[in-house]
């Protein structure tokens, strides 16, 4: 047997995937294709099944059983599994039915696990034939109303609170804003301005800023009072950023309970209330004001990124005039521009109508003392003769 080893483990197949998080995804991939495995056959792990099928294949070069095995694990993922359990943080959940969009992740990290692992030289056109993936349905995020954030704000602790009220503000995603940092404000600025850097958003290489108002203001510098500049807000360090996502949308989960915020898609019967919805509310209240490009450009959607660069000066003045949708406690005067210059023209006007009434009565003043003037010389005439 050569020494040069031809195969790779799954393993080293996970930790070629490049990014952490994408290696996240494979391993999760792969951890869920283990399991269908296990449960429909015989208590197989995927790696076995995979090099049975590349013996098989070897044998008779023929790709069905495997397009056939893909399938079926396809519709395993769009059903519940109550009975397989597995560890979220530090408890057990169900496997849940996945949406299309999950689905389609997975199946890309399996087709590589197939030809990278299995070393399965399958005919792509074949395969996008024969492998049914599902659907997308394109759906609307459920963006929070304003009181439904006011109860999930009341029922917060004042760190919760102000990570809530940020959310609502900037359009983060959690993961985003976990990566906050004290330095990334600038209490100088009106409304007070967030840099948003590639060390808070991973998608974009670019520094983009977003606005807090006046009232979370309060919240954030209550809470970051005693911490220095480089440290973050709401994690101890970047080591524990993963776990604190998990730890962070557990906590929501709990808190949606107890609020009774239970409503469904009927589609993949996941929540429609997420921590995502704090980000569709940003975008669906500054799309109410500006319009849609506007809106997901100030939340840093790339292929809005031209409307943002090209507004990206008007961006303060245009979140103080909308500031009050915002708000949850308190409502601020917004004064317009335009508004003022149309006051100011009126009062100018109001002005110069008074200033030539005025003149007009000077003017009738100085007649009447003209004609008062030249009685009094008449007067004085007849007097003296």
């Amino acid at each position: 047997m050569s020494y040069l080893d031809d195969k790779i483990t799954t393993e080293e197949f996970i930790n070629t995937r490049g990014a952490l998080k994408t290696k996240k995804l494979a391993r999760w991939s792969l951890h869920l294709f283990d399991l269908f495995t296990k449960d429909t056959l015989d208590g197989k792990s995927c790696e076995q099944v995979v090099l049975d099928m590349q013996k098989e294949i070897e044998k008779d070069g023929k790709f069905d059983r495997l397009f056939i095995l893909t399938n079926k694990f396809i519709q395993w993922l769009q059903e519940d599994h109550e009975d397989i359990k597995v560890k979220s943080s530090n408890h057990e959940v169900c496997i849940r039915k996945h949406g299309a969009a999950s689905i389609d992740v997975v199946v890309i990290h399996l087709r590589s696990y197939y030809e990278e692992f299995g070393q399965i030289d399958y005919p792509d056109r074949k395969w996008r034939r024969m492998v049914r993936l599902p659907k997308k349905v394109k759906i609307e995020l459920y963006p929070l109303s304003k009181e439904e954030i006011t109860q999930i704000c009341d029922r917060s602790k004042p760190q919760r609170r102000a990570l809530y009220m940020i959310l609502k503000d900037t359009g983060l995603r959690i993961s985003e804003a976990l990566w906050i940092k004290k330095e990334d404000f600038d209490f100088n600025n009106t409304p007070v301005s967030l840099n948003i850097g590639p060390n808070v958003d991973k998608t974009n290489s670019t520094n983009q800023t977003r606005y807090i108002t006046s009232e979370t203001r309060e919240y954030v510098e209550l809470w970051i009072r005693e911490r220095k500049d480089e440290e973050y807000l709401f994690i101890k360090n970047a080591a524990h950023h993963d776990q604190a996502v998990n730890n962070e949308e557990r906590i929501f989960d709990l808190l949606r309970k107890k609020l009774g915020f239970t409503k469904r898609y009927e589609h993949n019967n996941r929540h429609k209330i997420t921590l995502h919805s704090f980000r569709a509310f940003t975008i669906t209240t500054l799309a109410d004001k500006y319009g849609e490009e506007f809106a997901h450009g100030y939340v840093g959607h790339s292929k809005y990124l031209g409307q943002y660069v090209r507004n990206r000066k008007k961006y303060p003045e245009m979140f103080l005039r909308v500031e009050n949708e915002f708000m949850l406690y308190k409502t601020v005067e917004i004064i317009d521009e335009s508004q003022r210059v149309n006051e100011l023209e009126q009062n100018n006007n109001r002005l110069q109508h008074d200033v030539t009434e005025l003149k007009q009565i000077m003017q009738q003043l100085s007649q009447q003392k003209d004609i008062s003037t030249k009685i009094q010389l008449e007067i004085q005439k007849v007097k003296t003769k």
